[in-house]
């Protein structure tokens, strides 16, 4: 975990040191590109899993309860 922070934290560096760099507009794109990717790749993922598909109602509740209380909260 503190890898992932380090490597958060020196991102966070380059970026504000590139920001006036021109064509960096364009990462915003790529970015989002980027997590619709993992986003359908975790898909495919979690649908390939037996376990996950067969429980996939209570877990969806579990889920549901969770999203809304984080919600609310």
């Amino acid at each position: 975990m503190l890898k992932i922070m380090a490597i958060m934290f020196v991102g966070i560096a380059l970026g504000y040191l590139v920001r006036k760099v021109r064509g960096i507009g364009h990462v915003s794109s790529t970015t989002m590109l980027t997590i619709v990717l993992l986003l359908f790749v975790m898909g495919c993922e979690i649908g390939g899993n037996p376990r996950i598909v067969e429980n996939l109602t209570s877990l969806g509740v579990e889920a549901l309860l969770l999203s809304v209380a984080a919600t609310l909260g």
